[in-house]
């Protein structure tokens, strides 16, 4: 629904429904999405700041000339590949940008010599990037029914001809090998040891605590994520970028015990540290056969029901 209602949307869509052939149904203002619509990454260009060509970044550095004015990049990961409707979003995405920058002053746009610009956008100044870990056949068979024709490049850099806009797809094992990214490898899923520098990095992006800005167990794939950064790493790497009292923080006490078994969950602890953290009717079964034999009859009446048999069924 268009923010600018008048007075003749209600009767309009009226007439529609009133009139409509038999066979359609007619609905008002109808909600398009459950959630608002949300790229992953949004790229700009620094206003006041002259754009060096020379200066290409240290990380996909085939996309930085390819950005205009703006970029949406839509990332596809090992966890969640490319699915089908994901590039027609992306191109909603982008008429949506389009769209709300249609006023005579809406678009900032940085000027050669240090000045801004400002209008209403055009379609050149928008780039959608669609970076996945491999081409697959869902995106080939997306890209064909978008009518999109896609032209490849080795350097994994790929462009799909035939939108409004300049789309283009990144294809990361192609690119980080291109480029020797190591940290790029590990995004598009190449299972390999990680120098200690990038090690670092992954580790210093990763939680054990729930949290939105790393890779968190909130977050969907987070499994994924901590198999390939295993997989990747050393045990001496994973010990220091880990030590143990970071890698049991925000863990509930089950889970710090989960896979343990009964005599590892005890080591170290002595008999009575083990005896006192049970309750006082429990503490009876502790004891060794020989003992509970010892124990008097009156006694064991005393005991609840459900310690009473056990300690019969071990007499």
């Amino acid at each position: 629904m268009s923010t600018e209602r008048t007075a003749w949307h209600p009767p309009f869509t009226t007439l529609l429904r009133e009139r409509a052939p038999h066979w359609a149904v007619v609905t008002g203002e109808p909600q398009l999405t459950q959630e608002p619509l949300r790229a992953d990454d949004l790229i700009e260009l620094r206003v006041g700041v002259p754009r060096d060509p020379r200066d290409v970044g240290q990380v996909l550095r085939g996309l930085w000339p390819l950005v205009r004015v703006v970029a949406l990049l839509e990332f596809k990961s090992v966890s969640r590949p490319f699915r089908r409707g994901d590039l027609a979003r992306l191109l909603a995405y982008g008429l949506v940008w389009f769209y709300t920058r249609q006023g005579p002053d809406a678009l900032t746009v940085p000027t050669v010599d240090g000045g801004v610009d400002r209008r209403r956008a055009e379609p050149g100044d928008l780039t959608l990037a669609l970076v996945v870990p491999t081409l697959s056949p869902t995106l080939a068979r997306e890209l064909a029914q978008m009518r999109l024709a896609l032209t490849t490049a080795d350097d994994g850099y790929h462009r799909a001809e035939g939108a409004f806009c300049a789309v283009v797809v990144i294809e990361l094992q192609r690119a980080a090998v291109r480029e020797h990214d190591e940290l790029m490898a590990f995004f598009a899923g190449r299972e390999a040891a990680l120098s200690m520098e990038a090690a670092r990095w992954v580790g210093q992006n990763t939680s054990q605590v729930s949290t939105m800005d790393k890779a968190s167990p909130a977050l969907e794939g987070y499994d994924d994520w901590i198999d390939r950064l295993a997989s990747g790493m050393t045990h001496e790497q994973l010990l220091r970028l880990f030590p143990l009292e970071k890698r049991l923080a925000g863990l509930a006490p089950e889970q710090r015990l989960a896979g343990l078994a009964p005599e590892q969950r005890l080591a170290g602890l002595a008999p009575e540290e083990i005896a006192q953290a049970l309750p006082a009717e429990h503490r009876v079964l502790a004891l060794p056969d020989e003992a509970l034999r010892a124990l008097s009859e009156d006694y064991i009446a005393t005991l609840p029901d459900d310690v009473q048999a056990k300690v019969r069924a071990r007499r």
